[in-house]
């Protein structure tokens, strides 16, 4: 299942990635994380492994990550595992016409059974992980728009 979205925020990228990169930032608008922790981390970022704790609707998942690529203010892609998927997610910021482009690409690859439950429900399944998306954007584009620009 691959998911690709995109929003304006009139914020120069330098102001928008830290709410990406910096993991208490990036809990105050991915309203699903509800803790984590570093596992190692490495100078340069690619290579740094993480665990993270998603919760919803009552029920919660562990998740073990590792960022795959990094460029400061522009990009940070992350791979994630748990016992029911494999997650590739990458987020972009391009600075245009006075604002910032912050892109986000996901790729999900679900495991036995969700994976035979998604041949039904895949566009259900879709359907809530593209609204919780859109409204953590939302949150995200709030968030830095309401932050003192530089």
């Amino acid at each position: 299942m691959k998911i690709a979205l995109a929003i304006d925020i009139f914020r120069k990228p330098e102001q928008v990635f830290p709410w990406v990169a910096e993991p208490e930032r990036a809990m105050c608008w991915q309203k699903g994380v509800k803790g984590g922790e570093i596992l190692k981390e490495t100078p340069e970022k690619v290579g740094t492994t993480f665990r993270e704790e998603i919760a919803e609707n009552g029920n919660s998942l562990v998740m073990q990550g590792e960022i795959t690529d990094y460029i400061p203010d522009q990009l940070i892609s992350f791979h994630l595992e748990s016992k029911i998927h494999k997650v590739d997610v990458s987020y972009s910021i391009v600075w245009n016409n006075n604002r910032s482009t912050f892109a986000v690409k996901t790729t999900i690859h679900w495991k036995f059974p969700i994976n035979v439950v998604s041949l039904v429900m895949g566009r259900k399944i879709r359907g809530g992980i593209v609204h919780q998306t859109e409204s953590e954007l939302a949150e995200l584009k709030r968030l830095c728009e309401a932050s003192r620009p530089n």
